[in-house]
């Protein structure tokens, strides 16, 4: 059902940003994808809005028999977590975050 905007959200250009997929490598995951947003690449002005959506777990099922499709941990966090994170990048070529005393995202 798609609801109509709440009256305290300004009048903006709203972003719907999502992930989707699930924790493993792309063997383990086979055939859905490892976690990814969507959309890939997303640039807002002070003037827009993002919605972000995302799910995870803190009772991850990974034990055999693979009671939630994925069976060990194969190095990717601790036994029965699933976790997201969003960081704000010095450019779309880094791969490590901002420092905190140069971010803006939370200005």
């Amino acid at each position: 059902e798609l609801l109509p905007r709440p009256s305290k959200i300004p009048n903006c250009t709203l972003y719907n940003l999502n992930v989707r997929g699930k924790r493993g490598n792309i063997v383990q995951t086979y055939p859905a994808v490892e976690y990814d947003f969507i959309p890939n690449r997303l640039t807002v002005s002070k003037e827009d809005c993002v919605h972000i959506q995302w799910t995870g777990s803190n009772t991850h099922n990974n034990g055999n028999p693979a009671g939630d499709g994925q069976a060990g941990d194969a190095g990717e966090g601790l036994t029965g977590t699933d976790r997201t994170n969003v960081l704000e990048s010095p450019n779309a070529k880094s791969n490590y975050p901002t420092p905190w005393e140069s971010s803006t995202m939370f200005n």
